[in-house]
């Protein structure tokens, strides 16, 4: 599911307790795109529930694994869906629709959603629908026209990018006994009994770069939570770039920015 990582009061409630520099949107996606699908793992990573369990070089060989899992997932679709034809050229559009085809996947669009504390975008629900919430994507593109960022995403489908992270999740549910993000789990404890558990952020990880792969995209689409957020709320996109660029090792200096609103 994408959604905003907390529901947007919490969110709110922090950039209220500590305030943050007002970073110019051109910036933001400018140093966002250029972030690396490892950089952007190691942001997804603070929001795993057993993160500290795990020591830096574990969380490299997860990232590794994650995104190598999404983009090999991407590639063998492609090539099944194209019959072994290079299908480079193809509009995404076209492999998702055939993908949700396969899939017995229902693709819905949606306004908002309805009730619920989360701003979603989308969201996959067991066994088979997909929704794409129009509001997000009609706010986007609102506020790369007022920012005049169409340069910065020249030929970028943003829907087919939520539509392809989605099916990304209906293909873990389909595959759930082989994926690499199902089936890799960490053992918590082992007396009496052994209990192991799921690494949920790897699906996420693996998510966005199947995304990025039947996309053709240049960045990461973790670079889009920002300007999905702020197109809700400027404090709170601006908060979640600076943690970002901090869990990707380029914490921003006080000395840039402008002061807030």
């Amino acid at each position: 599911m994408i959604k905003l990582r907390e529901t947007l009061a919490r969110r709110l409630n922090r950039t209220q307790e500590v305030r943050h520099k007002s970073w110019p949107v051109r910036e933001m996606v400018e140093q966002l795109t250029a972030l690396s699908d490892a950089q952007f793992g190691q942001y997804a990573f603070l929001h795993e529930p057993l993160e500290g369990k795990f020591s830096a070089a574990q969380k490299e060989q997860y990232i590794q694994a994650a995104n190598r899992c999404g983009q090999e997932t991407a590639a063998s679709w492609e090539a099944r869906l194209s019959g072994g034809a290079d299908c480079s050229e193809s509009q995404p559009s076209r492999l998702l629709t055939k993908l949700a085809g396969q899939l017995g996947v229902t693709v819905q669009d949606e306004t908002v959603p309805i009730g619920g504390g989360h701003v979603l975008f989308a969201q996959f629900v067991e066994p088979n629908r997909i929704t794409i919430f129009r509001d997000c994507l009609e706010r986007l593109d609102l506020l790369i026209r007022d920012e005049g960022l169409e340069d910065l995403f020249e030929g970028v489908d943003f829907r087919s990018v939520l539509l392809a992270h989605e099916l990304f999740h209906a293909v873990e549910f389909a595959q759930k006994d082989r994926i690499y993000t199902q089936t890799e789990k960490v053992e918590l404890w082992r007396k009496p009994f052994s209990n192991k558990s799921r690494i949920l952020v790897l699906s996420e990880i693996a998510a966005m770069a199947f995304a990025k792969a039947l996309c053709r995209l240049s960045f990461s689409p973790y670079a889009l939570d920002v300007l999905l957020m702020y197109s809700y709320h400027a404090d709170a996109a601006c908060a979640l770039y600076e943690e970002i660029m901090a869990a990707a090792g380029l914490p921003l200096t006080q000395e840039t920015g402008e002061e807030p609103c």
